[in-house]
């Protein structure tokens, strides 16, 4: 009775390991992908809210501090455009991070495809 149960709980892991691995690629590409990309999305969002571009934008022709005159203004613009292009170019770089980091989750399971098969392939050859 007792081998009956480890022999059958063994089947039942044995079957749930086999549809865990045939599972794997359509879960990769449809839940995983769907995951990854709502985390692209709200990482953009994100960062946009940290690096306060939207609110750089709408304030970049105000002048600081609230001052008034022609030269605080020009030194106010000028300012601001060198805070609005520094950190443009920080969130053009963690943009194309994050374009990458999803290019490497789709291209990733086709790249250990192909590196299994040319391994095992060098083994059959010889």
């Amino acid at each position: 009775m007792a081998q009956a149960i480890i022999v059958q709980a063994f089947k039942s892991l044995i079957l749930d390991m086999i549809g865990e691995i045939l599972y794997f690629p359509i879960w990769w590409y449809s839940r995983g992908l769907l995951n990854i990309l709502n985390y692209f999305i709200s990482s953009i969002r994100d960062t946009n809210r940290n690096l306060a571009l939207t609110l750089l934008f709408k304030s970049l022709f105000k002048p600081m501090f609230g001052v008034q005159d022609r030269s605080g203004r020009i030194i106010s613009l000028f300012m601001r455009l060198i805070l609005v292009l520094a950190r443009l170019l920080i969130f053009i770089l963690l943009l194309f991070f994050y374009v990458l980091v999803v290019l490497f989750w789709a291209v990733l399971p086709a790249l250990v495809a192909a590196g299994l098969y040319y391994n095992f392939s060098s083994l059959w050859r010889q």
